[in-house]
């Protein structure tokens, strides 16, 4: 029995002693987030570092750690007075740590925090870190600094701002300069990408604060960003801040007998969030566990984050898709009327507003959501018997610049309107919207949730699900058969597509001309 007893402290003894003197896993910066609670060690480049940031006296030092472009925030206390240089090679141990959504390593004690003499330091010119410790040596100046964006930089904006951080996580960041961006870039710069920038350093006044201004074709893209995958543990005030950003969801899709669609958090609680679906997804509603990428966007009428799906690749370029046709640029016209005017051109473009058969209407060289540069009226001498779509990419040949010398502007008078590519999907009509919006969808290709009500007059009304809201319905005899199986039982709410018009002559103002192809 002795002898059991002082083999069982033995084997105590030795686990506690293998608990103490083993090291730590090594671990790569990109995986940090699958060792929470852990004490783990990591290796990478020192690129910014700040002391006591709340300035309180704690003996504590925030770094960031980068490997390629995946970086790390540290918290160290206790600290040596040996700091390693910006650019050197730190072997940081520690606790990795997660709150509200923040991943970070909890490092104490003077060799928690060492430099890896065997590697040189890096060159990596002005960083956040130097200009954060000498703003005032900078201004004026033309600079060149790198950073990770906080906020995603859209082409179609020409005047933007967002911060340039040491972090690409906005809340782990430690040094945020204010930028504000003039001119356009060649495509969307996601959240988070790491960039070089160019620009002029100024004092905001107004604001108190540094920013430096910069010209969209000084931004070298080093590193691009994806979608950032959300965490359903975190709390919608967390979410808010990536409002804007491309994003991925997994959950589980439901679509209520309103049209109206929702992801659930799929662990099984009542967290959702509202989603706003591309047109495959409207149409082919495939519901259940699924990803789900867009950019998340508040919505003023449900009051809350929603996913915006993308619907169509954005039109910004007047390129032809086809044809052995030289086009030429809608800007180039209006900055040169006298050297095109009373010129035969040919144009490629998109139709900015919808356009009635046989009307007169806009062609612009980008659609609205994706931003345009010029637009140009048009009015047309062929057999123009159909209906232009918002956004639908056409192309004119042999199309003649004139001056309407009346309403003192430029005008292109087409000899035909081909149409290129795909329709436009319709609009959605938004029944909690008021007529300030609907007045802008009247003539537009829409679609409208609600069930089909016939009174005793005959006419006939799509009435919104669960209230007495309505609008007339002109049916092109498909309405009874799409609200109705071959049994009499109605099919629920109905998406119908047709045509927004005005009538005025009845008690409601909006009427829907049902058109093929319903739902």
């Amino acid at each position: 029995m002795w002898g059991a007893f002082f083999l069982s402290i033995l084997l105590v003894s030795t686990l506690n002693f293998y608990a103490v003197v083993r090291e730590p896993d090594r671990v790569e910066i990109s995986d940090i987030h699958e060792h929470v609670q852990e004490t783990v060690k990591v290796e990478g480049t020192l690129i910014s570092w700040i002391a006591d940031p709340y300035s309180d006296g704690s003996d504590r030092i925030d770094l960031q750690i980068e490997d390629d472009y995946d970086v790390v925030k540290v918290q160290w206390r206790d600290t040596s007075d040996d700091m390693p240089p910006i650019g050197s090679t730190v072997i940081v141990e520690g606790q990795v740590r997660e709150y509200n959504g923040k991943i970070y390593i909890e490092s104490k004690g003077m060799g928690a925090v060492t430099q890896k003499e065997s590697a040189g330091v890096e060159e990596l010119g002005l960083t956040l870190s130097d200009f954060a410790k000498n703003s005032s040596d900078y201004e004026n100046e033309i600079i060149r600094i790198t950073g990770y964006i906080s906020s995603p930089i859209s082409p179609s904006d020409t005047y933007q701002t967002f911060t340039l951080t040491d972090n690409p996580t906005y809340l782990n960041s430690d040094h945020r300069l204010y930028v504000s961006l003039q001119g356009r870039t060649d495509a969307w710069i996601e959240a988070g990408s790491k960039v070089n920038v160019t620009g002029w350093v100024q004092f905001d006044e107004r604001n108190y604060r540094w920013l430096i201004v910069v010209q969209s074709s000084t931004v070298d893209v080093l590193n691009p960003e994806g979608a950032k995958r959300m965490s359903w543990d975190s709390t919608m005030e967390i979410w808010s801040y990536d409002i804007g950003k491309l994003v991925t969801i997994s959950g589980d899709l439901t679509v209520t007998e309103e049209g109206e669609f929702w992801i659930y958090d799929p662990s099984g609680s009542n967290a959702r969030v509202c989603l706003i679906p591309n047109i495959d997804l409207f149409w082919n509603p495939s519901t259940g566990r699924g990803e789900f990428e867009g950019r998340l966007a508040w919505s003023d009428e449900k009051v809350q984050i929603c996913l915006e799906m993308s619907e169509l690749p954005d039109y910004t370029s007047p390129a032809p898709s086809n044809g052995p046709y030289e086009y030429t640029p809608l800007i180039d016209i209006a900055e040169n009327i006298e050297e095109w005017k009373n010129k035969i051109v040919n144009i490629s473009g998109v139709i900015k507003y919808t356009v009635e058969p046989g009307k007169d209407g806009y062609i612009a060289d980008g659609t609205y959501d994706a931003g345009y540069n010029t637009s140009i009226r048009f009015t047309c001498v062929c057999a123009h018997d159909y209906w232009l779509e918002e956004g639908q990419e056409v192309q004119m040949l042999g199309a003649e610049v004139t001056w309407d010398t009346r309403n003192s502007r430029i005008e292109l008078v087409a000899q035909t309107i081909e149409v290129v590519g795909d329709t436009p999907p319709p609009e959605p009509f938004g029944w909690n919207k008021g007529w300030a919006d609907w007045k802008y969808q009247i003539g537009v290709h829409v679609t409208v949730a609600g069930t089909l009500n016939t009174t005793d007059d005959g006419n006939m009304w799509i009435v919104r699900s669960g209230t007495d809201e309505r609008m007339c319905l002109y049916d092109d005899g498909s309405a009874n058969n799409l609200q109705y199986n071959s049994e009499g039982v109605s099919n629920g709410v109905i998406t119908w597509i047709g045509r927004l018009t005005y009538a005025d002559s009845i008690e409601t103002a909006l009427c829907l001309t049902l058109e093929p192809g319903t739902a």
